[in-house]
């Protein structure tokens, strides 16, 4: 029950820590790949609004594309933390399978070690016996 307790934690928190990875890398290539383009929006914007004042109509349609900007990154965001979700279990599942592929490996070799230790003992005995019938 323990064991299932911390497997649950350790779930939750490597499903933030992806979210926070993904979140970071979808900022960090909105930031690089908009930069230029914000900065010469936010000049236009603010040459539009100096020159006239707000109305309802300018102040809904920004708040209609701050929404969809927000709902886009957030989608960008979940869509980046499932693949990474996806890149560690394969990740994790090569491991495990190499482990285990290295943990068979480990144990035939012991298999045929034991075998050979039989077999060298078995001829010992017989070496004594046989030493044993000549001293005879």
């Amino acid at each position: 029950m323990f064991c299932a307790i911390i497997k649950n934690m350790l779930k939750d928190l490597a499903k933030v820590i992806l979210t926070a990875k993904a979140a970071v890398d979808v900022i960090k290539e909105k930031l690089e790949s908009k930069a230029c383009d914000l900065v010469i929006q936010v000049n236009n914007f603010r040459d539009k609004v100096q020159n006239k004042p707000l109305d309802e109509t300018i102040q809904s349609k920004l708040k209609e594309k701050a929404k969809e900007e927000l709902f886009q990154l957030i989608n960008e965001i979940t869509h980046r933390a499932q693949i990474n979700e996806l890149q560690i279990k394969g990740f994790i599942k090569d491991k495990l399978t190499e482990l285990t592929n290295n943990s068979l490996l480990d144990s035939m070799e012991l298999n045929d070690i034991r075998a050979e230790i039989a077999t060298l003992r078995a001829e010992v005995a017989d070496l004594k016996a046989q030493m044993s019938l000549q001293k005879r």
